[in-house]
């Protein structure tokens, strides 16, 4: 027997109860049970750690389609992921399957104790495939330990300034970021993150963001946030030798992404960051 853990990425709640109880019979030992409801989460729970299955909505409000199963297989390659779905969108979920996905289900077809055994299963096949600890199954590194930030007031006083985040102080419920500027709680921030993962691994995107001060302590602003979506972003351009072509800046608006996450409004009232 040995332990296991499971990511799994939904808003449905009643499902994650059901599902993990299954699973706790079904299992060859211990399961530890992890339920985020945004890929955005998703993704900061697999930069920190390793799961040994990953159980995933396709359709997320941050993230639509086959894009959240790209983004998974990107940051955690040899992960099986199990895919769910609605039944209008059974065709996303067989293209799931061509793409790499392990298994995917119908919410409407589906019950706790298929989905249960398909997850037992996914935790069998892992074993026997690899014999390895989720640490020697990881490919790709963590995120960068400090992203470009910009912020600037949406309401008075006006300013705009320039920071660095700690990845780790990043969630879909709020973040943390030095600053120069005398902030004051309750200020209403509009925050730019370069974000490390690229759409498609190939579109560079940012992280705009929403949110209001919640505390200011020495030097850095934690800021709750209420909305956010990805956009991409355009890069300095790469100037040939010799010469020196002036860039465009990484914060310059841009189209949001198409296949990208979408907006995700919500508020996430005492939070702490």
């Amino acid at each position: 027997m040995r332990d296991y853990s499971v990511l799994f990425i939904s808003r449905e709640e009643e499902w994650s109860r059901e599902i993990e109880a299954e699973i706790g019979k079904l299992a060859d030992g211990t399961v530890e049970w992890v339920q985020v409801d945004a890929l955005f989460d998703g993704l900061g729970a697999l930069q920190e750690r390793t799961f040994d299955v990953i159980v995933s909505d396709l359709f997320l409000n941050d993230s639509q389609g086959l894009a959240t199963l790209k983004h998974l297989k990107q940051q955690s390659p040899t992960t099986p992921v199990i895919a769910l779905c609605h039944a209008k969108d059974r065709d996303t979920g067989v293209s799931a399957i061509r793409k790499g996905a392990h298994d995917f289900f119908c919410y409407e077809e589906a019950d706790a104790t298929s989905l249960g055994r398909s997850i037992a299963l996914a935790l069998k096949k892992d074993d026997a495939d690899s014999g390895k600890t989720g640490a020697d199954r990881r490919v790709n590194a963590r995120f960068p330990c400090r992203l470009a930030v910009s912020y600037h007031a949406l309401e008075s006083p006006f300013f705009s300034g320039q920071a660095t985040s700690e990845t780790v102080n990043i969630s879909s419920k709020g973040l943390l970021f030095a600053v120069n500027e005398p902030l004051e709680p309750n200020q209403l921030l509009q925050v730019s993150v370069d974000w490390p993962a690229r759409l498609e691994n190939e579109v560079p995107l940012k992280l705009v963001a929403e949110g209001r001060v919640i505390r200011v302590i020495d030097g850095q602003a934690a800021v709750r946030i209420e909305k956010y979506e990805f956009r991409t972003r355009k890069v300095k351009a790469q100037p040939a030798a010799g010469a020196a072509v002036p860039g465009q800046s990484a914060s310059h608006p841009a189209e949001v992404a198409k296949g990208a996450a979408v907006s995700r409004p919500g508020t996430a009232a005492g939070t702490k960051i």
